[in-house]
């Protein structure tokens, strides 16, 4: 099975995670291909990139047993990995002068939540949940969830989901602003190809310089952030707490 679809149609280009068996949890492969699929948004003509879950969910975060089998190398792989691939994939989100947007169809737990945070424009369903998991699993926001999460919602609010790992629901999301917009289940894909044909009537070039203009000050020091970020993981995936999260998951 394919773990990510592409789909050109019209102005835009659907993306979707499909690994519905693990509620499309991460891996590198995957986050290697979300990569590539945006950063050739341009080149194929498409006004916005729609980011969406295969059912039941968004994303659930990352796939934790395939972690543990990276940090088996050590940690300096383990960054290099994560640096290279995960870390690869929110820029090519950031880089692309095409809208990223995540159409957030279930849950969107720590890498899906970060995977989200990185896109410029969010749609949820009204049974989507967002929750910053990270620190239950004894790891760091690795996609940059602590450095998007405050400039969305603020940073009481931010403290909360990531300090204490709380879920939010679509609503609440709504009222934060973590999300632009929320519709009935089953509507987010639509919705968010509706956003994209409304880009595509839009001047290109004044798109894609707003859009730079919004990421550069969303984005300022976002690099140095993701750099001492795959240092920490790569320590982190070696610890006791993250690894008997991920054996108690492998055997599942």
């Amino acid at each position: 099975m394919t773990a990510v679809l592409v789909k050109d149609k019209a102005n835009r280009r659907l993306i979707t995670l499909h690994r519905p068996e693990k509620r499309n949890a991460l891996d590198v492969g995957m986050a290697a291909a979300v990569a590539a699929a945006v950063a050739g948004a341009p080149a194929a003509g498409v006004a916005a990139v729609v980011l969406t879950g295969a059912p039941p969910a968004f994303c659930s975060g990352g796939d934790l047993p395939a972690l543990a089998a990276v940090a088996e190398d050590g940690s300096l792989a383990a960054t290099e990995v994560i640096y290279r691939h995960f870390h690869g994939m929110v820029r090519a989100i950031r880089d692309c002068p095409r809208p990223v947007i995540a159409a957030v169809n279930g849950a969107a737990l720590g890498a899906g939540l970060d995977l989200a945070l990185c896109c410029d424009l969010r749609i949820a369903e009204e049974s989507a949940v967002f929750q910053s998991t990270w620190v239950r699993a004894g790891l760091v926001p690795g996609m940059g969830g602590a450095h998007h999460l405050p400039h969305v919602v603020g940073s009481a609010r931010a403290a909360s989901m990531l300090l204490l790992g709380r879920s939010v629901t679509a609503d609440a999301a709504l009222e934060t602003g973590l999300v632009n917009e929320v519709v009935l289940d089953g509507e987010a894909v639509a919705a968010a190809e509706h956003l994209a044909d409304e880009v595509a009537a839009l001047p290109s070039v004044a798109v894609a310089r707003t859009k730079s203009a919004l990421r550069r000050a969303i984005d300022a020091g976002l690099e140095p952030e993701l750099a001492t970020l795959g240092a920490q993981q790569g320590q982190l995936l070696l610890g006791e707490d993250f690894q008997k999260l991920a054996r108690r998951l492998a055997r599942r």
